[in-house]
């Protein structure tokens, strides 16, 4: 079958009157014209000769009408002016098929009317719209599929743009508020700057080398939290506390890149942090058996305006891979995160790896 026609069809329907015209071809006779199995073989053959002959008229000149108004009216939207004019072309030139075939008989053989009731006529017409209908009905559940498949593409499209341009926020977000903090450094410690930058190098290496990854091993992401820990333990020394106690048989799991190490800054950013109010950061698995990271609150005075990237980043981007939310509790004492861990083969699942 030419690809064009099978576009036009739906299907591969070769199989179809391959073995539908034999069919009808020996039951029609019995069914609309009153034949028995117990008549003479030759009458049976003769019946059977014609009603051959008609089949195969009726059935692949249904097709070729059905082809015919598929190729002008595609859209969805014309889909009832297409069948109505499939049934207004089908009843005319079954009663052209019929005329024909009754003038042909006429001019070989004594044809006999009451062969060939108005009942049996009817119920071959019958015949000729149900094998219309089920043209049509494989046809639309077709165009439906194609749509399905269409809207599903699109959308996948969509969220891969999506998570892109999420992700792309992470790299300036990261590198904006790590100058920062080298600025703030450089004047008062040049040693401690230079130790800061070689544990930076070491934190965007492992930012660059997980820029394209949808979900990395938890594993991967604590180490590169131990190396970005460092960095601010530096700054604040005895000020800052952090206790990471994640069990071994988690760290399998899977985690949006980066997303530690923003809840991690989230809390340095936002809270005091001195000798007088240290600051303590927990990490841990919870009830739940998500990653909980929890801080003792106590928030600036005066804060830098938000970027929008922090939390609202980490939701975002979990949305693509689980229907889990990202909880967010406070307190008047209290600050906590917890994220959903997540099978690795998630990325797959949802069709958006980029490997």
């Amino acid at each position: 079958m030419k690809a064009s026609t099978r576009k036009y069809l739906g299907f591969n329907d070769t199989l179809f009157w391959v073995l539908g015209i034999p069919v009808l071809t020996i039951c029609i006779p019995f069914f609309f014209f009153g034949y028995k199995i117990s008549d003479p073989l030759n009458t049976l053959m003769i019946a059977w000769t014609i009603s051959a002959g008609t089949t195969f008229a009726y059935w692949l000149g249904t097709r070729t009408i059905v082809i015919f108004w598929r190729k002008r009216l595609p859209e969805a939207q014309n889909v009832l002016r297409r069948i109505l004019l499939q049934l207004v072309s089908v009843l005319i030139y079954a009663f052209f098929v019929e005329s024909s075939i009754k003038m042909l008989l006429t001019r070989l053989v004594a044809f006999d009317e009451n062969a060939h009731p108005a009942s049996g006529i009817a119920g071959t017409f019958l015949i000729v719209f149900l094998v219309m209908t089920i043209y049509e009905a494989i046809y639309l559940h077709a165009m439906w599929r194609v749509a399905l498949i269409e809207k599903e593409r699109v959308k996948q499209e969509h969220l891969r743009s999506q998570l892109e341009g999420l992700r792309n926020q992470v790299n300036p977000h990261f590198l904006f508020n790590s100058l920062n903090t080298l600025m703030s450094i450089v004047t008062e410690d040049q040693d401690l700057a230079v130790r800061y930058l070689q544990k930076m190098s070491s934190v965007f290496r492992h930012v660059l080398e997980n820029r394209n990854e949808q979900l990395i091993p938890l594993s991967e992401e604590l180490e590169f939290l131990d190396n970005y820990i460092f960095l601010q333990k530096e700054r604040f020394r005895e000020n800052l506390h952090v206790s990471i106690n994640i069990p071994k048989e988690m760290q399998s799991y899977a985690i949006i890149p980066l997303s530690l190490q923003l809840i991690f800054e989230n809390a340095i950013k936002h809270n005091v942090i001195s000798s007088k109010k240290p600051l303590s950061i927990e990490a841990f698995i919870n009830d739940d058996n998500k990653l909980e990271v929890k801080n003792n609150l106590q928030r600036k005075a005066q804060v830098m305006p938000s970027t929008k990237v922090g939390l609202n980043n980490i939701r975002s981007r979990y949305g693509f891979f689980t229907d889990k939310t990202v909880d967010v509790k406070e307190t008047d004492t209290i600050f906590s995160v917890a994220i959903p861990l997540l099978p690795l083969s998630k990325t797959k699942a949802n069709g958006l790896s980029d490997r």
